[in-house]
């Protein structure tokens, strides 16, 4: 290209985002395991019918968070739908193409199965006129989230443009870049931004509505119980702490999978560039999952509690081999 290229800071670097990337999966993996454990041996009998929609929201939140943060990485050139992935995917052969279908789906795939645990709640906890009915139909309304998921990603299956071409009208419409990314393979998923952000949103609010309407009845309905003496203080507290945790558990991590979803959506939309602000979204996108397994270990009772007796019992074991250090050595 013919411009000067600028000087590359830290933060916009591709080393940034792999030092920072690859630290947070390592923590990751080491909570998700912890999670998943604690999922399957301490859950209590009064959450058995919510325990595998739990084990199921864990695995697909670890299968979007190895495939951002190790075998991806993906280095984005918003506004342009452009970028290349720094992972190590690469290396065994796998597209760059491939990748961003992988992760569109995994993403996808922990929307809709935390979907799946709100509705399980709806259909175990709350009384309504069409229940059975409801019975009939929740399986087919959650395999309608899947097909909602195919507007998504399928497109992008037959969106992508001759490379070559697309390449360079993606670098003419973005300010002069570092030198290593005209060198880089840069691959350009589509041209068509319209369709493909919209595609994104519509189906990241069609998401979230259902979770708004499930967190709403759940707890109106549950004090409506209670109200009609329908169910005992007791029952109520438990089915409110449980809600209470379930929403805690949902909202702070998509806290993190919300801002750069809703900066990379102004980007587009503005037609704005910065590389700094764009890594920084995806390195806050990879907090999600270690978010999402912190707040459940501690906004579950019965989780908190088994952690609480685990660094308990860790102290003591800790302070009895000092003591038999001391008395050997002293």
């Amino acid at each position: 290209m013919n411009c000067t290229p600028p000087p590359v800071g830290y933060f916009e670097s591709p080393e940034f985002l792999t030092h920072y990337l690859h630290s947070i999966t390592a923590i990751a993996t080491v909570t998700h395991c912890f999670g998943l454990w604690m999922i399957i041996f301490k859950t209590p009998e009064q959450m058995s019918t919510v325990k595998w929609y739990l084990f199921n929201l864990q695995f697909w939140i670890i299968a979007f968070d190895i495939s951002v943060g190790f075998l991806s990485i993906p280095f984005m050139l918003l506004p342009r739908l452009a970028g290349f992935p720094l992972g190590v995917a690469s290396y065994f052969g796998i597209s760059t193409h491939s990748q961003t279908i992988m992760i569109l789906h995994l993403l996808g795939l922990t929307l809709i199965s935390t979907i799946a645990v709100f509705e399980n709640r709806f259909n175990a906890l709350c009384t309504f006129p069409f229940q059975r009915q409801w019975k009939i139909w929740r399986r087919p309304f959650l395999l309608a989230n899947l097909i909602a998921l195919a507007p998504v990603t399928v497109p992008c299956l037959f969106m992508v443009p001759e490379q070559s071409e697309a390449k360079k009208r993606t670098y003419q419409n973005l300010p002069c870049l570092p030198k290593y990314i005209y060198e880089a393979p840069v691959f350009v998923l589509s041209e068509n931004h319209v369709y493909v952000v919209a595609s994104v949103v519509t189906f990241v609010v069609i998401i979230f509505l259902e979770l708004a309407f499930f967190f709403a009845y759940l707890l109106t309905n549950t004090l409506h119980q209670m109200n009609s003496r329908r169910i005992s203080v007791r029952t109520f507290q438990i089915q409110r702490q449980l809600v209470n945790a379930l929403i805690i558990q949902s909202c702070l991590p998509f806290t993190a999978l919300g801002l750069p979803i809703g900066y990379g959506c102004i980007s587009v939309l503005f037609n704005y560039y910065n590389q700094s602000f764009m890594n920084i979204a995806m390195v806050t996108s990879s907090l999600h999952g270690i978010l999402s397994t912190v707040v459940m270990i501690c906004v579950h009772k019965p989780y908190r509690k088994a952690f609480i007796r685990l660094v308990i019992s860790a102290k003591k074991w800790y302070d009895a081999k000092m003591n038999v250090n001391i008395l050997q050595y002293g």
